[in-house]
């Protein structure tokens, strides 16, 4: 029985134009509000497609990978963490339970809309067969916005890093460290490097992670109020 067609099937052309060099904030959320990302198996492997897909050494199959004799997957793994061969260059990520966000640079031709297809096609795929169900369960096209300028982007990242606690997700700010899905960690600890580039977005606190994190946190509760607002909206 065929649970899954290819995400290509259900994701209409585009009129983004994504250039190679620039930095986007992708967004896409699930169809019928699921909330997968509340299963920590799912999370992780969203968070292992991430990094396997951001490579044009990725050629086959996640699934396919997986299966392959340890030492040639090794050998695999490799090449996928050579920069060089990126698609793409992930800044910043947050996983929310019926959503996901994240903060991209474009380094090949046509490497996020390659890349986007290829993480959520494998992730359908899995959820699909887990779940003896059929079709996608993300929208069919993920939104996203083109970051122009410096002080653009290190607000997204912080949006980002701020979105468990203005949610509710996590109820006290001090815990936000806590939240395993997201890359604030990456940014607030120091020497923890793993799957994002946080040079772009270091470098305008002089690679101070301290600095960065009082940023975060100083916009907090504002973020947290905005939030409140725009659900309050969608009643009235």
């Amino acid at each position: 029985m065929i649970l899954f067609q290819d995400y290509h099937d259900f994701m209409p052309s585009r009129k983004d134009i994504f250039t190679n060099g620039s930095f986007y904030h992708i967004f896409n959320k699930t169809i019928d509000h699921r909330l997968i990302f509340e299963n920590d198996k799912i999370s992780k492997l969203f968070l292992n497609l991430l990094r396997y897909y951001r490579s044009t050494k990725s050629v086959i199959r996640y699934s396919h990978f997986n299966e392959l004799q340890r030492e040639t997957r090794i050998r695999i793994e490799k090449q996928l963490i050579i920069p060089a061969h990126f698609k793409i260059e992930i800044l910043t990520f947050c996983l929310m339970p019926n959503h996901f966000h994240l903060l991209l640079k474009q380094k090949k031709a046509e490497g996020i809309i390659r890349y986007i297809s290829d993480t959520i096609n494998s992730l359908t795929r899995f959820f699909n067969i887990l779940h003896e169900r059929k079709g996608p369960i993300f929208l069919p096209q993920f939104r996203s916005r083109q970051i122009h300028t410096r002080e653009e982007l290190i607000h997204v990242s912080r949006y980002h890093h701020l979105n468990p606690f203005s949610a509710g997700i996590v109820k006290n700010l001090k815990d936000i460290l806590s939240y395993p899905y997201f890359s604030f960690n990456e940014y607030s600890k120091a020497g923890l490097t793993n799957l994002c580039n946080t040079d772009y977005i270091l470098k305008e606190f002089s690679f101070d992670k301290n600095k960065y994190q009082q940023f975060v946190f100083s916009n907090a509760e504002h973020q947290k109020m905005l939030q409140s607002v725009k659900y309050v909206k969608k009643w009235l």
